[in-house]
């Protein structure tokens, strides 16, 4: 018999987490669903409709963005029986070389702040707990089907190191992430990229959400004049637009707690395994540059992404002049986290 798979939680070192009732923004999804949770959903509400696609199945989310059919003024209807991708929020696992578990920063229940600059945590408030139920869930999946899904993106990752090698360009992830961590790519003037959101022409569910005290999550969209937010329904569409803003094109000034806290989010991203398998691709398809240039230009864009963000966020809030602080930082990156983290990698998410 095969040894279980090993599963590194160090990025989880240091956070907390407590659900937030009053939220719902991992709701406005379609999770994966597992057979044996089919029937169990199926048994519980015949009424609900099941996607497939490819080989896998998906709880249908409400039309144009809306939330998933299960959720109920801000609520989970089903929630012992919810699929396992539910029970498993905000913990996502990259499948590469290892599984290696991160935590969804855009989660407003996670405490990270402290984390991300390498201060003590504080025990969390009364009531507030860990990570340990959604750890219990992922480890549960963690079977032969996910020893052939790391074998799988091995394949993968062997073939496009040896294309790297062949044109001179490839270094190993651990040399480029010292050499990067020395010294980390801020985003500068000149060097400021932020990655613009879709359209909203793309449609609502293709936008990158977070959760701002509203009846719905906020959706950044680019539109006429700008970056516009838009606060979604749970029933689909838009509940109001709440305004349009000049997309940033340079550095916002930072106050010095606001830089550290960046600077700690920029390391964190650089010790994800799902950091390097999105460069690695990117290197790939660009033909050009070595892997630690197209690092450090993609953790200059994270960057830049992340304040563009909290200034739009700062602009919604109040009138400038903008020094954005730590809280504004973290804002900027709770409308960043979830939307990187989904993109492509060589390797695969649990």
């Amino acid at each position: 018999m095969d040894a279980p798979l090993p599963l590194d939680t160090s990025l989880l070192d240091g956070l907390s987490f407590a659900c937030r009732p009053d939220c719902g923004l991992c709701c406005f999804a379609s999770p994966r669903v597992e057979p044996a949770e089919a029937a169990a959903i199926r048994a519980a509400r015949p009424d609900l409709s099941l996607v497939e696609i490819g080989r896998d199945r998906f709880l249908a989310a409400r039309p144009d963005g809306g939330a998933c059919a299960l959720l109920a003024d801000l609520r989970c209807t089903l929630h012992d029986r919810r699929p396992g991708p539910c029970r498993e929020f905000p913990v996502t696992v990259h499948v590469g070389e290892r599984l290696q578990a991160t935590a969804v920063l855009s989660c407003p229940g996670l405490r990270w702040t402290e984390a991300l600059v390498g201060r003590p945590v504080a025990p969390p408030a009364s009531g507030a707990f860990g990570l340990e139920a959604e750890l219990a869930a992922v480890r549960r999946r963690i079977g032969p089907p996910v020893r052939r899904r790391l074998e799988a993106a091995a394949r993968r990752r062997r073939r496009i190191v040896r294309s790297l090698e062949d044109d001179g360009r490839w270094e190993e992830e651990d040399d480029v992430r010292a050499a990067l961590g020395r010294d980390l790519p801020m985003p500068r003037d000149g060097a400021f990229w932020p990655e613009d959101p879709p359209p909203e022409s793309d449609g609502l569910v293709s936008l990158p959400l977070f959760f701002d005290r509203r009846a719905g999550p906020v959706a950044i969209a680019a539109g006429v004049g700008g970056w516009k937010l838009l606060e979604l329904s749970a029933e689909g569409g838009v509940r109001a637009e709440l305004g349009t803003y000049p997309a940033p094109d340079r550095v916002p000034e930072l106050e010095p707690a606001g830089r550290d806290l960046l600077r700690g989010y920029l390391a964190h991203w650089l010790a994800r395994d799902a950091f390097f398998g999105y460069a690695v691709l990117v290197a790939e398809r660009s033909g050009s540059g070595s892997l630690r240039e197209v690092a450090a230009r993609e953790l200059r864009a994270i960057g830049a992404t992340a304040l563009a963000r909290a200034l739009l966020r700062a602009r919604a809030r109040r009138s400038g002049p903008y020094r954005l602080s730590a809280e504004d930082v973290a804002d900027g990156i709770r409308a960043t986290d979830q939307d990187l983290l989904d993109r492509p990698t060589w390797g695969d998410r649990l």
